[in-house]
């Protein structure tokens, strides 16, 4: 497998530079020619990386006498690489540190081999469990590989829940959520096929939600080719299921892309009505469009646009959902990139969202029904969001109504419910329920 290590290490390298992770090994994979095991070997060496980035180079950097930032790209690549087989992949000790050391002579970098050969021996015996760190943050940051700045609005957000949120993003979630095409099948036809071909799934906790275990990517389904579900995460099904569209309705959905939202709404209104599905990104509205194809969906109407910018077209909705965009920080187990990510660009991302809600607001009518959302945990961009809303003119004219449904693992407040991650799916969301009176 030593063509799928150099590939891994190969868009280590890269990922280091520019670019997403999913989008970097893609190309990588495609241009490698690996197959099989080799590629499933090499995938599994970049993500646990990126998921353990902060532990690794911490273990790294008590064997080395300089960061690890001064390395050169190819060595730290190797290290980390040949460290995460070690410590979080049980492959033999002997023999990541063999193919480490012969990588990195391929890579150029031949000085560098003994001390990849010496550092690779010390470093799995490095344990940030008994160690000493400056802050509680610090340790959590290391421990759970989350970049420190994160850990401390977590701790600010949810001081009581911070170590078991950080826990539930180190744990893998085996199963996949889905959302049953009920314009064209039933949950139970559609666990029939899919057990047909070799995908074992059970019902999930929300009515028309199945539980799947792939082997591969779900886009490689017959049944996905055929339009017969969508891949979406329990919380984002919450979101539009909170809306409660139905069949006759005028309903926006203002940030829509990829599609998943817009696709269960579809399904809601029994495509019937008008779904006007938005978003600012026109690649985005593309994917969108293939979506809706691919289900069969002809009640939606797509365009490019903005979403804090008012549109005459859509006034007088019965619903809208408005899943803003955000900061990403409860999907930190979906998305490894989100657990490095700086909060510099926080207030300017909380100034577009209350400019989303509040155009949204305008557009529903009297008895209309307004859900606002987001896949993070943070109240400056949840709670916080709607206080301000209902506090203003705008708001003055709703009121906060119940959620569809409470996950176990939730926090309900006066301005809306905060749902944590947990082994079953459901990710860490925020979902406000508005009426218009």
């Amino acid at each position: 497998m030593s063509g799928a290590r150099r590939t891994a290490v190969e868009a280590l390298i890269h990922q280091e530079k520019a670019g997403y992770s999913n989008l970097v090994l893609d190309g990588r994979l495609r241009r490698s020619g690996l197959t099989g095991r080799d590629k499933a070997f090499c995938t599994a060496i970049f993500y646990t990386v990126l998921e353990h980035q902060i532990t690794l180079d911490w273990q790294l950097r008590q064997c080395l006498n300089r960061p690890v930032a001064r390395l050169d790209p190819p060595v730290r690549a190797v290290l980390r690489a040949g460290l995460a087989q070690i410590v979080y992949m049980q492959v033999p000790p002997a023999a990541a540190v063999n193919e480490s050391v012969t990588l990195v002579r391929q890579l150029g970098c031949s000085s560098a081999a003994g001390l990849v050969n010496a550092v690779l021996r010390r470093a799995p015996s490095q344990d940030p469990a008994g160690a000493k760190f400056p802050s509680r943050a610090a340790r959590l940051s290391v421990q759970y590989s989350v970049a420190e700045p994160i850990v401390r609005l977590y701790l600010a957000g949810y001081p009581t829940r911070t170590e078991d949120l950080l826990r539930s993003f180190a744990a893998p979630c085996r199963e996949t959520a889905l959302r049953v095409n009920t314009l064209r099948t039933t949950p139970e036809q559609l666990a029939g096929r899919l057990a047909a071909e070799g995908t074992p799934c059970r019902p999930g906790p929300l009515p028309g939600s199945l539980l799947a275990v792939f082997d591969g990517s779900p886009a490689q389904s017959a049944a996905f080719a055929e339009g017969l579900f969508h891949v979406q995460g329990l919380s984002s099904q919450l979101a539009a299921l909170s809306l409660d569209a139905r069949p006759g309705q005028k309903v926006l959905d203002l940030c829509a892309a990829p599609g998943g939202k817009s696709l269960l709404l579809a399904q809601q209104m029994g495509d019937s009505g008008t779904l006007y599905s938005r978003d600012a990104s026109e690649g985005r509205v593309s994917l969108l469009r293939q979506a809706l194809e691919r289900c069969g969906v002809q009640c939606a109407d797509t365009a490019c646009a903005d979403a804090a910018i008012w549109q005459p077209e859509l006034a007088r909705a019965d619903r809208v959902l408005c899943d803003v965009p955000c900061s990403g920080l409860g999907i930190l187990r979906k998305k490894p990139d989100l657990r490095y990510k700086a909060l510099a660009d926080l207030p300017a991302l909380c100034v577009l969202q209350a400019k989303i809600l509040d155009t949204a607001a305008r557009y529903v009518k009297r008895g209309g029904r307004l859900v606002y959302s987001t896949c993070t945990l943070n109240p400056q961009e949840n709670e916080y969001q709607i206080e301000q809303f209902l506090s203003g003119e705008e708001g003055a004219r709703f009121r906060l109504v119940d959620p569809f449904c409470r996950p176990a693992r939730r926090a309900d407040g006066p301005f809306g419910m905060t749902i944590f991650p947990d082994e079953t799916g459901f990710d860490g969301f925020f979902i406000a329920t508005l009426e218009r009176l």
